[in-house]
């Protein structure tokens, strides 16, 4: 670190060219001179900036000390934070130094050249802690001749004295430390000139002493970061004299700082601490800085256009204002001007930065943003108890102070604001007003107690100042606009008190002296003698009346008394004033000035008879009054009429009205006041409302009768008021009604006296029988009376008590059934008197109506028939009700009796049960019932087999009984869906498997088909009709069931573990329970709900399709259920979870590499064993390519050792060139080019070495996790880099077996290893097998065998070579020389023979390439499970007819087809701009040719030698197009309408190489772009956004997309080319309506097509993101 930090310091002062003292020290004086001549010659030439600098540092020598203050605050304190210290400077002040040390993080690289550059600096922004006119650091040289810096690992020195050129201030010179600094320190070391360390450099010295002695704690509040500074002075021997330390504490209070400040000098300690409280702001869009340079970023960025505002208000300990002038700050102290705060901001200084420059723009602008910040101040010193009320004091004077024009400016903006502010506090303490609005109170508007007299107003109204605020204060806002109540304000304030419910002025309990002052303060409108005050006074409503209402004055308003003396009643709407009014001299006053008058009598009756139109009296005395003063007024001229509105009180004292009824409170025996008297107390309040009793007191009181006429009181109510005598047994209904009803007096009597209500009729029948209606008949009818039995029965459906009715009676029914029998009395003779009631309902014969009612009676009496007496005579009711219906020659009459009967049946579960075995004696419906089943069911009874059985001595005529029972009560014989019904109550009830399988069997015997067992099977899914008890569950659906022997699937009821094989006809064949397959395990699993799953369940259905695989394959695809998470992995820790194919992990096949990786990555939760028996699911899932054995690498290593030539001349790779060069040939080896010679070349020359001295290492990557293990001993490794070597064990045992297996593989992958780009090529597992039977053949044998197994011969004749037996066997030990250190070869351990495995590789798939010499990636597992179908040769021994198929045109149009169905499958799969994962989306990505190849393609395979460029970039942009495309089709949720019309490409034609796009036409519109799309519905927006492509604004917007496609093949930051038309197009489509994104496809050769989105390029090029090259129009992506 030290040794780079001496090099870049070493190497910034070579730049500049800087000679150091130590090369002057080096010279003699006149070489010195000359050269320092020559320098300052050459440093004027070419530095004249630096020169400027030296010659324009600050007036004052002090200044550096604010410098350096703003550099420390500018650094970062991370570590110091970390280690919990504060961030702070220090200055130690020496005779001849002075020591600055600051604890931030330390230098860094850009911080040393920006501290060696003119006008560069690290520091960000445009504005903040920046000196004027680029000095800031240089400044140190004022009062230094040399500093010198140590941070972290720098340690460097600046020298410049006076007259110097001034690259000694920015060519540093490295100094070796003296001594090492502890924890997070950087340190200045300031050595003074001359004339600050001389004996007569006092003055000066004193500058720099007064000035850091004399810092202000202020300064804190505008530093960033800087918590503490210190100053310490030195005497000249190094003894400390005094020192100042200076803090902020802001963690206390947010926004309220303490500054504290300790000056010690000798034993004398001064300690001070000053709160503030400190508003923060920013003031926008500001013009530039005069005196600052700014960069080309900062230009266009305008970062000068914000700065920040903050405002300190010096607070006391108790926190109440200090008054006293505050200086303004530009990051230093300026000057004082006036205000009570401080400010602050980034202002434009004069040059001496002793005061603001006022005539600078950018402070202009500023004014506005401390206004604002003012205002913000005010709001938060409201949050304050006490400073809310004493803020006032901090605004500035608007007169009598001496403001120069540009604070003045300030001083109006202040003003304006505050006027606009709602800032003063009003007498509820909640609610706030602007200064204008709020008002002060005069003595006058005052109680006895100092509060207003008058509440204030409601809402925006309310004005009244609250009381807390000082008067003094207060005074300080009238230049504000601060007035007193006015008048016309206290009376909208008096008429808001006599509206409000709370009201003082009308309130009984407000005392004279406030009436008093209320009044004196009201007539002060009359002493003003202001007319509109006055009517405004007027209007208030302040005259009260009798009764509480205020009132204005009109002419409706009365003295209380008449003149005769009478008192006028106080509730016909006379305006009488409350003598209580006029008792005070001031009220009096108000009263006089507003009326009073006096009334006749004949204006009192007619406002008492108007008053009865409406609502009536007051109470029962106003009532009483009024009848009498009519009474006694009455005269022969006043009609009934009159009186018809009169309203009276009843015995209840209510007020009833003319539409309702009264009688007078007579004696008679059923008069309704006596049999009022009869009713509970408890049934009292059901008396009919309407119907009243005249209230007794009207009659005790009778007034004398006048001598006008001759009525007396009594006959005047009854003549003129309708009180009636007797009661009514009918009236009229509702108002304007002209039918008559039931009357109320009726009804009441029927219902709380039944007992009296035959009675009751008797005694009115005569009178009222006039007005009988069938209406009133059946009204009457239905009145409840007593029968014998002591119930109540409707009238109508009673019977009088006649002989014929008893007989009947008593022969169906027995002692203690009750039967409706009117109760009139024994005495038959007297039945006459009540036949009247016939005319009512009552009947007196029997008929079916009668036995019914029997039946019924019967029922009621006996609600368990268990008990019931003689059951039998039941039945033989059923056949006296079958003769009744019968009886009859009408069809009509008797279908209509038959209708009857089974309506009451139905109605009154009219069919008896009679107890049997199973069930007890019971009542039930017909429904409930069929005639005769075959077999016992529960849910349904068998009646005549019941009946049959419960009566066999019985003479009843069941072949009668059973025709009534199905022939009138329509009770069914059995059939299928009673059985049906027979499960659905099995399915509530407790039930055997024996009473199921009856049933199944019957129902297996019942023949159905078409609807009828469609249905039937409908029923049996849908209502779960399947029993099987299964523990947890005991009905199931069809769909739930299996008939699947020897085997089951979890969460499927296997049947055939239930039932016996009698049933499989019923289940299978007539329900459709499906047998177990393929396809039922794939449906199982297919719906398997992820987050319900188990990992049992799981491996059951796994287990359960594997053996079905064995017989046959489901219909779907593997891939649409593996895209669920149903897979079960356990990862290195021993947890197992569910997973989808997407998700990267192993599966273990060998119990060798079990033991070594099987614990430490992600694999198949089976053991070795099982995923042996799992095989055939393995395959059809398509798993196959994460057998561990495939995915495990190898890299192989020779040591530097003894190697020697092959021992047995037969294994030499050599010999076998010719066989293998066909064997390449064949399978198309990229090692084979043209003819073959070279490659065959390269086999003839190769060696074969046996050593001992191969090591292996394996390794495997699995979800990015990296796992390795080495093997002490290796078996083969393959060296082609300079030539071939294979490397063989020495041991001819283990040699022989890598010539068995692992040879063969090896050598396989290695050929389908491209030698120039080390792409790997799948490799045809035969060809393994091929090269091991030609290592292990004669030469002589070779090639009968080959063509004997259809290997292609090659182009080129074997050449046979004469063999050096001395060369070929001699056993010479050769040390190697190369390599010197191991080299390593990566190879993919895809060959099963190596002796890491324990058994025969059972997989056929093809492998990746054999040889690497990079560490090889297993491709994603979710791509490769969806790529498991591999094309595979159909034949080994090609016909010639095919052969010439297969030439090279051809292939090239075929892999260029291959390569877009891969681009189409890849963009299917991508969720690069989808929404939340929906698994069963995927499927929808899938292509419809399974067999497309997950490969890496080439340009030799996809194009000719000789295509032209341009064709070869239009395929590749067509194919990248089509990756877009397919891309934004797939998204999830789609783009609406998003179609092939939004490929507006000229180049699409390309695409339809690809099957699915060969019907696509040319694209012939003008392109502006690749794609377009308008987002009507935001899908597309809402994607990038989520994506973080498009900031969150445009959510709401629906853009048009212009769509342009970059391709390459090659990785994501290539170049690409865009015209300078696009360029111009590009920047011109970029608007707020459209948006124009660059979609880049890269990768496009390989099987992970990649895509980076750039949403507004010419942004992102302003943002550094792409790079343009203008003069060849290329872009240049710099980051993803």
């Amino acid at each position: 670190m030290a040794g780079d930090a001496r090099r870049l310091v070493q190497n910034i002062a070579k730049r500049h060219g800087y000679l150091g003292e130590d090369v002057y020290a080096k010279m003699d004086e006149d070489t010195r001179r000359q050269v320092q001549e020559s320098s300052f010659i050459k440093d004027r030439m070419i530095g004249s900036s630096i020169i400027t600098l030296a010659k324009n540092l600050y007036s004052k020598d002090v200044r550096f000390i604010f410098e350096l203050l703003q550099n420390a605050d500018d650094n970062d304190f991370l570590r110091a934070s970390r280690a919990g210290a504060l961030p702070y400077i220090s200055f130690n002040i020496y005779k001849d130094r002075i020591v600055v040390d600051c604890n931030e993080d330390g230098f860094t690289k850009e911080n040393l050249d920006a501290i060696c550059e003119i006008g560069l600096s690290s520091k960000t922004g445009a504005q903040g802690y920046i000196g004027e006119k680029g000095i800031g650091f240089k400044s140190v040289f004022k009062v230094a001749w040399r500093v010198h810096i140590q941070s972290r690992s720098y340690s460097f020195t600046f020298t410049h004295r006076k007259g110097d050129s001034g690259m000694g201030m920015i060519s540093p010179e490295w100094k070796e430390p003296t001594e090492e600094l502890s924890g997070p320190l950087t340190r200045m070391t300031l050595f003074l000139h001359d004339e600050y360390t001389s004996s007569g450099s006092d003055e000066q010295r004193q500058s720099i002493l007064h000035q850091l002695s004399t810092l202000q704690p202020a300064m804190l509040l505008f530093l960033k970061k800087l918590k503490k500074v210190e100053v310490h002075m030195y005497d000249k021997d190094g003894k400390e004299t005094s020192s100042s330390l200076l803090s902020k504490n802001d963690t206390v209070q947010i926004n309220r700082p303490i500054l504290e400040s300790v000056h010690t000098e000798g034993q004398n300690k001064v300690h001070t601490k000053q709160k503030y409280h400190v508003v923060e702001a920013v003031a926008r869009n500001l013009p530039r800085n005069e005196n600052r340079e700014y960069s080309a970023l900062e230009e266009s960025s305008r970062a000068y256009g914000n700065a920040p505002v903050i405002l300190a208000f010096p607070l006391s300990e108790s926190s109440t204002p200090i008054i006293e002038p505050q200086e303004v700050f530009a990051f230093l102290p300026v000057r004082r001007v006036g205000f009570n705060f401080l400010i602050h901001s980034d202002f434009v200084t004069q040059a001496n930065r002793e005061d603001i420059v006022t005539s600078s723009p950018r402070n202009l602008h500023l004014l506005d943003a401390i206004a604002d910040a003012f205002i913000t101040a005010i709001r938060e010193l409201y949050q304050h108890p006490f400073l809310k009320f004493q803020w006032m004091r901090y605004l500035p004077k608007l007169s009598g102070y001496p403001w120069d024009p540009f604070w003045q400016r300030l001083v109006e903006k202040i003003k304006s604001r505050v006027s606009d502010e709602d800032i003063l506090i009003l007498h509820t303490g909640t609610v706030m007003r602007k200064i204008w609005q709020a008002k002060r109170l005069r003595l006058m508007q005052l109680d006895q107690h100092n509060a207003p007299l008058f509440d204030d107003l409601p809402g925006n109204g309310a004005c009244y100042l609250s009381s807390l605020y000082n008067a003094g204060n207060l005074d300080l806002l009238t230049d504000y606009g601060l007035n007193y109540l006015s008048q016309s304000e206290v009376l909208a304030r008096v008429k808001n008190d006599l509206q409000s419910p709370t009201s003082r002025m009308r309130s009984v309990e407000t005392d004279d002296d406030w009436h008093m002052r209320a009044s004196r303060c009201l007539n002060f409108s009359f002493e003003k003698g202001s007319a509109d005050e006055i009517a405004d006074t007027k209007a208030l409503g302040l005259i009260p009346l009798m009764g509480g209402k205020w009132v204005v004055p009109d002419n409706n308003i009365y003295f209380a008394e008449v003149s005769n003396g009478l008192q006028i009643p106080t509730d016909l709407g006379l305006g009488l004033v409350d003598p209580n009014a006029a008792r005070l001299p001031n009220r009096k006053q108000l009263l006089t000035n507003l009326g009073v008058k006096y009334a006749t009598i004949d204006s009192i009756r007619d406002k008492i008879l108007s008053k009865y139109k409406s609502a009536g009296p007051r109470d029962y005395e106003a009532s009483l009054s009024h009848l009498k003063f009519l009474y006694v007024t009455h005269n022969t001229k006043h009609p009934k009429f009159t009186y018809s509105d009169i309203k009276l009180y009843d015995t209840d004292g209510k007020l009833y009205s003319k539409y309702e009824v009264a009688y007078f409170a007579d004696t008679a025996e059923y008069g309704l006041w006596e049999l009022r008297k009869k009713v509970d107390p408890d049934k009292l309040p059901h008396w009919p409302n309407y119907i009243h009793f005249l209230k007794k007191e009207y009659l005790e009181d009778a007034p004398s009768k006048p001598q006008q006429h001759n009525v007396t009181w009594k006959q005047w109510f009854h003549t003129y008021l309708k009180v009636y005598q007797y009661p009514r047994l009918f009236g009229l209904g509702s108002f304007g009604d002209t039918t008559f009803t039931l009357s109320g007096e009726c009804q009441f009597v029927a219902k709380q006296l039944p007992s009296h209500l035959l009675g009751l009729l008797r005694y009115a029948w005569e009178s009222q029988k006039s007005l009988l209606t069938p209406e009133l008949i059946d009204e009457l009818g239905a009145l409840e009376v007593p029968c014998r039995g002591e119930q109540l029965v409707p009238l109508s459906a009673t019977y009088l008590p006649s002989p014929q009715i008893l007989e009947k009676r008593e022969e169906f029914m027995r002692h203690g059934e009750f039967f409706p029998l009117l109760d009139v009395g024994e005495d038959s003779s007297q039945l006459s008197q009540w036949e009247f009631l016939r005319t009512l309902g009552a009947r007196a014969s029997p008929n079916l109506d009668f036995y019914l009612d029997v039946l019924n009676c019967i029922q009621l009496s006996n609600p368990d028939p268990s008990h019931l007496v003689d059951p039998s005579r039941i039945l033989h009711l059923y056949l006296r009700i079958h003769i009744e219906c019968s009886d009859t020659s009408d069809e009509n009459v008797r279908e209509a009796r038959r209708s009857t009967t089974r309506t009451f049946f139905k109605e009154n579960q009219g069919i008896y049960l009679p107890s049997s075995e199973k069930i007890d004696s019971i009542w039930v419906l017909p429904e409930d019932c069929i005639l005769n089943a075959p077999i016992t069911l529960r849910s349904l009874c068998s009646i005549i087999r019941l009946y049959r059985a419960a009566f066999p001595q019985s003479n009843v005529d069941f072949s009668t009984l059973k025709t009534f029972l199905h022939d009138t009560l329509k009770i069914p014989k059995c059939g299928m869906v009673h059985i049906v019904d027979e499960f659905r109550f099995l399915k509530t009830s407790t039930c055997e498997k024996s009473e199921i399988q009856e049933l199944y069997k019957y129902l297996d015997k019942v023949k159905a088909s078409g609807n009828v067992l469609r249905d039937f099977k409908n029923t049996f899914q849908t209502e779960a009709l399947i029993f099987a008890d299964t523990g947890l569950q005991k009905w199931h659906k069809l769909s739930q069931c299996l008939w699947s022997a020897p085997a089951s699937i979890r969460g499927k009821v296997n049947l055939s573990a239930t039932y016996d094989n009698d049933l499989l006809s019923f289940f299978v064949g007539k329900l459709g329970v499906r047998l177990l397959d393929a396809n039922v395990v794939y449906e199982e699993l297919l719906e398997l709900k992820s987050e319900e799953a188990t990992v049992e369940q799981v491996k059951d259905l796994f287990w359960a399709m594997n053996s079905q695989l064995e017989l046959d394959t489901p219909q779907g695809s593997a891939e649409t259920i593996l895209e669920k998470p149903i897979i079960p992995v356990r990862d290195a820790d021993g947890r197992v979870s569910l997973q989808s194919f997407n998700a990267e992990f192993a599966i273990v096949d060998r119990k060798a590499l079990s033991e070594i990786f099987g614990h430490r990555i992600k694999v198949l939760d089976f053991t070795t064993n099982e995923i042996f028996q799992l095989r055939a699911f393995i395959k059809w899932a398509g798993l196959e390519h994460r057998y561990l054995s495939r995915l495990v690498n190898e890299t192989s290593v020779v040591n530097s050792g003894v190697k020697v030539p092959i021992s047995d001349p037969t294994q030499d790779i050599r010999k076998k060139a010719y066989g293998l060069l066909r064997i390449a040939t064949h399978f198309n080896s990229p090692r084979v080019e043209g003819n073959g010679q070279e490659f065959y070349d390269f086999l003839r020359k190769s060696r074969t070495w046996e050593t001992e001295g191969i090591s292996t290492t394996l390794f495997v990557t699995i979800d990015g996790q990296s796992v390795t293990e080495n093997v002490d001993k290796g078996e083969v490794h393959i060296d082609d880099a300079d030539g071939l070597e294979i490397y063989v064990p020495h041991d001819e045992t283990r040699r022989d077996d890598v010539y068995l297996s692992n040879l063969p593989n090896r050598l396989a992958r290695w050929m389908m290893t491209d030698p120039a780009t080390r792409t790997k090529r799948d490799a045809d597992p035969n060809a393994a097998f091929f090269i091991q039977a030609v290592l292990f053949a004669k030469v002589s044998q070779l090639d009968r065998y080959l063509n004997e197994q259809g290997v292609i011969e090659a182009s080129i004749p074997e050449q046979i070579e004469q063999q050096d037996d001395s060369n070929a066997h001699r056993l010479a030990l050769i040390r190697a020389s190369t390599p010197t250190t191991p080299q390593r070869v990566v190879t993919p351990l895809t060959g099963p023979r190596t002796p890491l495995f324990d058994r025969e590789d059972e997989y056929s798939e093809q492998e990746t390439p054999a040889t690497d010499l990079t560490s090889y990636t297993p491709p994603s597992p979710s791509l490769m499970a969806r790529n498991s179908s591999r094309i595979s040769r159909e034949s080994l021994s090609p016909s010639p007819s095919i052969t010439q198929l297969l030439g090279r045109q051809p292939r090239i149009a075929q892999e260029y087809s291959a390569l877009l169905s891969q681009v189409v499958l890849s963009a299917r799969r991508s969720r690069l701009l989808d929404g939340p994962l929906n698994l069963f989306g995927l499927l929808d990505g899938m292509l419809d040719d399974r067999t497309v190849e997950s490969k890496t393609f080439n340009e030799y395979d996809l194009f000719e030698v000789d295509v032209p460029q341009m064709e070869r970039d239009k395929k590749v942009g067509a194919a990248g197009e089509l990756f877009v495309f397919e891309l934004l089709s797939s998204m999830n949720p789609a783009p609406r309408g998003f179609s092939r019309d939004n490929w507006t490409s000229t180049i699409r034609k390309y695409a339809t190489a690809h099957p699915h796009y060969a019907d696509m036409d040319s694209w012939r519109g003008i392109e502006t772009s690749d794609l377009q799309y308008k987002d009507d519905d935001g899908t597309l927006i809402d994607a990038l956004i989520a994506k973080g492509h498009l900031q969150s604004r445009w959510r709401n917007s629906r853009p048009h997309f212009y769509i342009e496609v970059k391709t390459t093949p090659g990785p994501w930051d290539t170049p690409f080319f865009m015209s300078h038309a696009q360029w111009l197009k590009m920047k011109r489509l970029t608007t707020d309506d459209s948006i124009y994104v660059i979609f880049r496809v890269h990768n496009l050769y390989s099987d992970r097509i990649g895509l980076n989105i750039y949403v507004d390029p010419v942004q992102l090029a302003e943002e550094g993101r792409l790079a343009f090259t203008a003069d060849r129009w290329t872009v240049k992506p710099l980051s993803q």
